[in-house]
């Protein structure tokens, strides 16, 4: 083993067991977790990633408990300690916590809470979740080298997804004789690399582009830094080129908001506003002018503009959102319970086939924007306490982004929670969301403690 290998290790240990186990826990997650797809393709990735997520997080709490046990146990004294050292954000999810026990308690679908009504979001992975930040947040701390190693996975979706959009099939994760073309024609949804569908692969690089792309902008004299930018750029483009609007829109409004934090001066912070909301104005006034194509992302924003909105913009998303704020009236605090709303959501959609093929009838079983899904299923008292602890987060963020560790890890929660405004949680991209917003409060903790 050379020097240089021998000297972080040791850096890694003199922090501590929990923080060197914490690290070798994000390294896996950030490197092997992506790019693992199970052995049977995209029919069965999702119970892939999932038995890989159970697997490794299980193996990393366990070793964690045996280090806290060799060091003492956990006493009352020690409990009241931890809890008294925890963050705002770290309470809040704690009574986050709580309220998703208790609304798994009471749930008219037991049967269903434990492990979720088809996409494994119940309270065993919500709670795993949870873990997941708390002892991140507690034990985590930011490194460079996570970004490097996160390349892995960011550079082989990229090449997958180049062969997938030229109609090839590398590594057999399409059925025999399909390819992405036959998506939602010979069978249902789109799918690119090795994270599962479009909407997924969007939700990754959401996490993974503006981490990259802020580093590679603090640390520009970093010669190695130009391959993190190179690595973004290229996403952000196959992003593009899948055509996943809610990426899009949550990388456009992320690299908005990064820019008025970088700039220096209050004037040009006030130039930059008032710039954006010319911007603003010139592009509502070419809306409401709009006379082009009614469909696609720029037709359905100038219906809604000029108040012609209808429920099945946005794949139907619309029509979703309007069911389920129905469904949160009927069980307004403690929801349906974890995963369960697809029972209770009377709702089909029906995919375009483009004259190819029969369109495929779909129920829905989520809302399509995690914040609704978040109050028909757990409640409004726990989507106000997430939203409190993400807004806490983000508070920091933008009072301590002077520091590159919290400019980092705040610039992928901020795009992941833009982006999940139009999407789901889901197992395959939830834990990596997680473990950023854990090394975000690790980050802001150490900005505290060294004031």
């Amino acid at each position: 083993m050379s020097q240089k290998w021998r000297e972080q290790l040791h850096r890694w240990w003199a922090g501590g067991a929990e923080q060197a186990l914490t690290s070798c826990f994000i390294v896996v997650m950030l490197t092997v977790f992506p790019c693992f797809c199970g052995w049977s393709g995209y029919s069965d990735i999702t119970r892939s990633k999932y038995c890989f997520l159970l697997a490794a997080t299980l193996l990393y709490l366990l070793a964690l408990a045996l280090c806290r046990l060799r060091r003492g146990g956990c006493s009352l004294r020690r409990i009241g300690g931890l809890w008294r050292r925890l963050s705002a954000a770290q309470r809040l999810l704690a009574g986050y916590g709580l309220l998703l026990i208790l609304s798994a308690l009471a749930s008219p679908y037991p049967q269903l809470v434990w492990w979720g009504g088809g996409r494994y979001e119940g309270l065993l992975t919500m709670l795993v979740y949870l873990a997941i930040f708390m002892a991140v947040s507690t034990w985590g701390r930011f490194r460079p080298g996570y970004l490097y190693l996160l390349l892995i996975p960011v550079g082989l979706n990229i090449i997958l997804s180049l062969l997938q959009l030229q109609g090839g099939n590398p590594l057999g994760l399409y059925p025999s004789y399909y390819d992405y073309f036959d998506g939602n024609v010979l069978y249902s949804g789109q799918f690119l690399g090795t994270i599962g569908n479009t909407g997924l692969l969007s939700a990754f690089f959401c996490l993974a582009v503006p981490a990259m792309l802020c580093y590679a902008v603090r640390e520009r004299a970093d010669r190695r830094a130009a391959a993190l930018l190179a690595g973004a750029v290229v996403a952000a483009l196959i992003m593009f080129r899948s055509g996943v609007a809610a990426g899009l829109v949550a990388l456009l409004l992320t690299a908005l908001i990064i820019i008025a934090l970088l700039l220096s001066g209050r004037r040009l912070r006030w130039l930059y506003l008032l710039l954006l909301l010319l911007l603003l104005a010139v592009g509502l006034c070419w809306l409401s002018a709009y006379d082009g194509e009614p469909e696609g992302l720029f037709g359905e924003a100038a219906a809604i503009v000029q108040g012609e909105a209808d429920g099945s913009f946005g794949s139907g998303r619309l029509a979703i959102w309007q069911e389920t704020v129905e469904l949160i009236g009927e069980r307004p605090l403690l929801g349906g319970g974890p995963d369960t709303l697809g029972e209770r959501l009377d709702f089909y959609f029906t995919r375009e086939s483009d004259g190819r093929d029969s369109g495929y009838r779909t129920k829905v079983d989520t809302a399509h924007n995690d914040y609704l899904n978040i109050a028909a299923n757990i409640g409004l008292p726990a989507l106000a306490l997430y939203v409190l602890a993400l807004l806490s987060s983000l508070y920091g963020w933008v009072k301590h982004c002077r520091s590159t560790a919290v400019l980092v890890c705040g610039a992928a929660v901020l795009c992941y929670s833009i982006q999940i405004f139009f999407s789901f949680s889901l197992c395959i991209t939830a834990p990596l969301f997680w473990i950023f917003w854990g090394l975000l409060e690790s980050a802001l903790k150490q900005q505290k403690n060294a004031r």
